[in-house]
């Protein structure tokens, strides 16, 4: 809550106190002395006159507790009214609240007071402060650590399995083609199927026997553009749309490439 300094009139005589003027200050849930210090920050940046020209004074106006928003309020008084120190009753939000302006012998006190109190409160916070850190920091390496062992096995683990994977595949695709042609010169087989192959050819199967490669298409034109290999389509379908083309080797590299296609007619 503010009041606007503009608007205010001057005083009648000098004896009377100056106006008090307030704001209330809601901090975030924290440690009573970060409370403290965030209402301190709001009641200077707050203030509706620069400070040079103000008297300002803070109190608590809520007890403190944990996870629960710190209440304040931030009194005012211009400096130039200011003439000898006072105490008054302030309305704040229905609550009268007891606010002192000056530096009298009990005020001192009680400010020495407060000052060693909220050093000690400081003091068991740093201990306590340091000690959780240390507790956190201890679990959060260990923590670490962990997921890098875990992430560690699973690597292995996926590797252990990829490993066993291939070697599955090995030897199903060696039993496939049989024991006349190595499984690399297969891969190669499938590698030259896949780059020749024309845009509309439909593969159904891809068969080896006797070191020859035969596929299985859909439809009668060639489905390889092949200038290296040999192309010889079957005489007749072996099902209703289905024809068998086989595939000549490829050519040694001191060979002459060639490219030739048959079809029974």
């Amino acid at each position: 809550m503010r009041r606007d300094f503009g608007t205010e009139p001057e005083l009648a005589a000098s004896n009377d106190p100056p106006k008090v003027f307030v704001r209330v200050i809601v901090t975030p849930p924290a440690s009573p002395w970060e409370q403290t210090r965030a209402a301190a920050l709001d009641a200077r940046h707050g203030a509706p006159l620069p400070l040079s020209e103000l008297l300002q004074r803070m109190k608590r106006i809520s007890s403190w507790a944990p996870g629960r928003p710190g209440r304040f309020a931030a009194f005012y008084v211009r400096a130039k009214e200011y003439r000898a120190p006072f105490e008054t009753d302030v309305d704040v939000e229905g609550q009268l609240v007891r606010v002192a302006f000056g530096t009298s012998g009990e005020q001192v006190r009680r400010a020495r007071q407060v000052a060693s109190v909220l050093v000690m409160l400081i003091a068991v916070g740093a201990v306590a402060g340091t000690g959780i850190a240390l507790a956190l920091n201890v679990r959060r390496q260990g923590e670490m650590r962990l997921a890098a062992t875990e992430a560690l096995v699973t690597a292995k683990v996926a590797a252990i399995r990829t490993y066993r994977r291939q070697a599955a595949m090995s030897r199903t695709l060696q039993l496939a083609v049989g024991q006349a042609r190595p499984v690399s010169s297969v891969v190669e087989d499938l590698a030259w199927v896949t780059a020749e192959k024309t845009p509309d050819a439909r593969i159904a199967a891809v068969h080896w026997q006797g070191g020859v490669m035969a596929v299985e298409v859909r439809g009668e034109q060639p489905p390889f553009i092949a200038p290296d290999r040999r192309l010889e389509r079957s005489a007749k379908p072996l099902r209703s749309g289905i024809w068998l083309w086989g595939v000549g080797p490829r050519p040694r590299p001191s060979a002459v490439p060639s490219a030739q296609t048959e079809g029974a007619p």
